[in-house]
């Protein structure tokens, strides 16, 4: 994989490892044998990256997000391994949001690998104040009273 991650980043690839693999480099023992790319679900340029540096290992070429979700998970068979190409992320808002929070992580041969932050999964949530409470436990799905 460290081949892959190579190329990717010479070629100037978008993407954030996610998954196990991602977890791993994080320093948690996880076993997993694919590895979950997140790449920006309708940047034609990476695609194009992408599709170049692969051609030889796809059976057919990444696309982006369709207009109706379609193409969300793209997944292929390599030498590598399993590939799997996520446009995106439940609970995570953007791929350039995502980006920019991202982080690097070396992989066992000293190769940088552009990880998801566990901060963009798990952000840090603020307590609810007395008033959200209050208006959560005295709101129902047929009130039409405007709270003060």
């Amino acid at each position: 994989m460290n081949e892959l991650l190579l190329k990717f980043n010479a070629a100037g690839i978008r993407y954030l490892l996610i998954g196990g693999q991602a977890v791993r480099l994080a320093g948690m023992p996880r076993f997993s044998m694919d590895w979950d790319f997140f790449i920006p679900p309708r940047d034609q340029e990476n695609f194009t990256r992408l599709n170049g540096l692969l051609e030889k290992e796809l059976d057919a070429p990444l696309v982006p997000l369709g207009p109706k979700g379609e193409n969300f998970i793209q997944t292929y068979q390599t030498r590598w391994g399993v590939l799997q190409f996520h446009l995106g992320l439940p609970g995570v808002p953007s791929f350039d949001e995502a980006e920019r929070t991202g982080v690097t992580r070396q992989t066992e041969q000293g190769t940088p690998a552009k990880c998801l932050s566990g901060n963009t999964c798990l952000p840090p949530s603020e307590p609810p104040t007395d008033h959200r409470i209050k208006r959560t436990l005295n709101s129902s799905p047929n009130s039409s009273a405007s709270e003060s």
